[in-house]
């Protein structure tokens, strides 16, 4: 073989050999575009679902946020009205306190006196002044009304009926009338507080 065609086949055989590595190489580039193509594809999709998954999950903390603040505003209002009611409570338990003087008991005992049947009697607190319960008894007694005085170390403040005969008994106090006039204020009061809440 001549060294010209021994140089000709080294180079058809460097040509052929460039050539399917060229081959080869744009073949394993191709394979490396698809497989880089095809994690970029994966790891967008992983990417978006995250993103949607946290956006989920940040509305979800977000609405509880929402409820937790609802619910806390609802505890506040019902505990400042709660407290505002104990407050008109005992603001009401001082004004009737105040109000049950012995002038006024003495009128009260006598109103109710002139409406009661014999057989009665009426227990007034110990600390109320002699005079007074002196006065009642006689003022009873020009009535024609047989009523039976009495005093009683349990009363503080205000006067007790009973009648024995027909099983009944009335406490007249400042915490009987406080209770009576706070169970019918509450409701008045509950809806005053509520349009000023509104408002």
């Amino acid at each position: 073989m001549s060294e010209k065609s021994l140089d000709k086949l080294i180079t058809t055989l460097k040509s052929e050999a460039i050539e399917a590595a060229d081959k080869k190489a744009l073949e394993i580039l191709g394979n490396a575009q698809e497989q880089a193509d095809k994690i970029v594809k994966e790891a967008e999709a992983k990417s978006e679902a995250l993103l949607k998954d946290a956006e989920k999950e940040a509305q979800a903390i977000l609405d509880k946020g929402k409820n937790a603040l609802h619910q806390a505003a609802r505890d506040v209002n019902v505990s400042v009205r709660h407290d505002v009611l104990q407050l008109l409570g005992a603001a009401l338990k001082n004004e009737v306190e105040a109000a049950f003087t012995p002038g006024l008991i003495e009128k009260v005992v006598l109103k109710v006196a002139d409406n009661l049947d014999s057989g009665v009697a009426l227990k007034l607190p110990e600390a109320l002044e002699q005079d007074l319960a002196a006065q009642i008894q006689k003022r009873l007694q020009a009535s024609g009304n047989l009523i039976t005085i009495s005093k009683d170390a349990s009363l503080n403040n205000g006067f007790s009926i009973v009648n024995t005969d027909q099983g009944w008994s009335y406490d007249i106090t400042p915490e009987e009338v406080t209770e009576l006039l706070h169970t019918h204020l509450s409701p008045r009061w509950i809806q005053i507080l509520k349009n000023e809440e509104n408002s």
